[in-house]
């Protein structure tokens, strides 16, 4: 499968949990524990493999790093659907994100080449166009939201590329970790476990899109991947249309072009 399949099936899954977050209508740390927790012993299995292959000792200080960003970005982004608008909350910091690692990653990878700016742009004209930025409605919050995603997209792809940690094992501490840490911070109380069923799809599509996601950036550069998650964009705005029964305008159909042929522009060509 191309990088470009990976994040296109990536993408869908992402959108899916994201919409289904936001329709739990749960805006807590405690929501994001019990994802963590039906997932645990998925993780802790992958944990004592990881163990027995000797696989461990190199994953797991990144992968609490990995944890506390990944974390920070949980609880940010129920925040963020709190009171914003799906389609400016979930548009805004997928579209956002691309920009700013690619503005982040400067100094390291140097500056990307006219094709990467013309890539971005046109993903970010296309949220834009989409979504008509407007203050209330989200875009603060989305803006929140594409920080952390980029500062977990730099420190996975530092940690995947540079440190040559293992895909597997790497999400196994991350997600433990969390479990552990957010067990601490939110207290979990009798009848915590009552969303069990709003939670269980999240719990198993959230590892699965990011998984993907990682397995591209072994294959792909960080910006490169970075722009091509922006996938998620044409799929949130197709399952919000599904499932909010949001209008499909033409400058919906202008925006997902732009954003498609962003993604392409980086992304073909890129082993």
């Amino acid at each position: 499968m191309t990088v470009v399949g990976i994040l296109t099936v990536a993408a869908l899954c992402h959108a899916a949990w994201n919409l289904l977050m936001k329709k739990s209508g749960q805006h807590g740390p405690q929501f994001v524990w019990l994802c963590s927790v039906i997932g645990a012993p998925v993780s802790l299995g992958l944990l004592v493999w990881s163990g027995l292959q000797g696989e461990l000792a190199r994953s797991w200080p990144a992968g609490l790093v990995s944890m506390v960003l990944h974390t920070v970005y949980a609880v940010v982004l129920q925040w963020a659907y709190g009171s914003g608008a799906f389609s400016v909350v979930y548009s805004v910091s997928r579209g956002m994100t691309p920009v700013l690692v690619t503005l982040a990653a400067i100094p390291w990878i140097g500056a990307p080449s006219l094709r990467v700016w013309c890539g971005v742009a046109a993903v970010l004209g296309g949220v834009l166009v989409m979504d008509r930025v407007a203050p209330g409605r989200g875009s603060g919050r989305g803006l929140a939201v594409a920080a952390c995603s980029c500062a977990y997209t730099l420190w996975d792809s530092y940690a995947i590329a540079s440190l040559g940690v293992s895909v597997l094992p790497y999400l196994a501490v991350a997600s433990v970790g969390q479990v552990l840490v957010l067990s601490l911070v939110v207290k979990p109380r009798r009848g915590s476990l009552k969303n069990w069923r709003q939670a269980l799809p999240i719990a198993v599509l959230t590892p699965a899109s990011y998984g993907l996601v990682l397995v591209a950036m072994s294959l792909s550069p960080v910006t490169t991947v970075a722009v091509g998650r922006t996938l998620n964009v044409v799929m949130g705005n197709i399952l919000g249309i599904l499932a909010f029964r949001e209008k499909l305008t033409l400058a919906t159909l202008t925006g997902l072009t732009a954003v498609v042929a962003g993604i392409l522009l980086v992304s073909i060509g890129t082993r």
